[in-house]
């Protein structure tokens, strides 16, 4: 995913309302996301995201969303702080901050 995208998605996840976690587990993440597909099926421009950093202290910051391409807004989306994730999510993030579910 190019760069841009990247930056533009943390700048739109600002306004998101914030979770609290010890541990974001996996389940989590898929159940919004399921509770979403009609929001992700109504416009092609609408793509399901995760993009997750790890803080220097050692803790997690998740955004979760469904994101328009178009708008560069966010449809729908939740930002999650949490003291670790699951090794679920772990393996999603592996390669890259920024995961898009098809």
């Amino acid at each position: 995913m190019p760069l841009p995208l990247v930056a533009i998605i943390i700048a739109a996840a600002v306004g998101l309302g914030v979770v609290a976690l010890v541990l974001l587990k996996w389940s989590t993440i898929i159940d919004w996301f399921r509770g979403r597909e009609q929001l992700v099926m109504s416009d092609k421009e609408n793509i399901a995201i995760t993009l997750q950093t790890k803080l220097k202290n050692g803790d997690y910051n998740t955004v979760q969303g469904i994101f328009n391409k178009n708008t560069s807004e966010f449809e729908d989306g939740v930002k999650y702080e949490s003291k670790d994730v699951s090794e679920e999510q772990k393996k999603a993030h592996q390669k890259e901050e920024l995961v898009i579910y098809t």
